[in-house]
């Protein structure tokens, strides 16, 4: 990431890659994290659906198996397969590791391994990492789609001894559900905002409606990302 420059010497832009599992740009979230990054930091998208026509985009609809939930250009909300996204996340952090510095994959979900000639940051190992530090017994995670509750189950159990999943979609979802789902969390002891969709005005209506600390996945990679640049 950017360095100090020696005197005399120009610096130049460091460039991060951002890879989604629905299309790019994701205007969505990175409005939020370039908050943080500052103008130093360039950003270079790649979205596993960005070359794929809508038969395409239909044919990665899960059937009966786990799934991710994510946004297309248009806003609109599309379920893609979990084992028919990967191959095509990969192929996106290929295309554009030559292009950049680091490179973040913005999906809160598990992902087998996935090469990268660059440093790599997964965000769900990320978010994992932080919230298994804080050791809480009593964790509360909201998710998209409640038809996604036993896969984040089976994610989070080892972090927590209590699990608690309440379920809210951040495209087309109404505040009113967000709301709805954090007073489910009234008793946990920590919310985490399961999917990169969350926005930092969902985490301060679970924070008011549960008076819960709550961890929002895209401020996190943001601080992250910063502090590497930091360098």
């Amino acid at each position: 990431m950017a360095r100090a420059c020696e005197l005399g010497c120009a610096c130049l832009k460091r460039r991060v890659g951002f890879v989604t599992i629905g299309q790019s740009p994701r205007t969505d979230v990175t409005s939020d994290i370039m908050g943080v990054l500052g103008s130093d930091i360039e950003v270079v998208e790649c979205g596993a659906l960005d070359e794929l026509t809508e038969e395409q985009i239909k044919s990665l609809a899960p059937v009966n198996e786990d799934f991710f939930v994510t946004r297309l250009r248009n806003g609109r909300e599309v379920r893609v397969s979990v084992k028919k996204i990967v191959t095509l996340v990969q192929g996106c952090v290929k295309k554009i590791e030559p292009l950049v510095d680091i490179v973040a994959i913005i999906c809160t979900g598990e992902f087998p391994p996935i090469e990268s000639s660059k440093p790599l940051v997964k965000l769900s190992t990320l978010i994992e990492s932080v919230t298994r530090a804080l050791s809480v017994k009593r964790l509360g995670v909201i998710i998209p789609d409640p038809r996604q509750s036993k896969m984040v189950y089976e994610k989070w159990k080892s972090v927590a001894q209590d699990v608690k999943i309440a379920s809210a979609s951040p495209y087309t979802g109404s505040e009113e559900e967000l709301v709805e789902a954090a007073r489910q969390m009234l008793d946990r002891d920590l919310i985490v905002l399961d999917c990169i969709g969350y926005t930092t005005r969902d985490k301060k209506v679970v924070a008011e409606v549960t008076g819960k600390p709550v961890l929002l996945p895209r401020s996190i990679l943001a601080l992250v990302l910063r502090d590497l640049d930091e360098v």
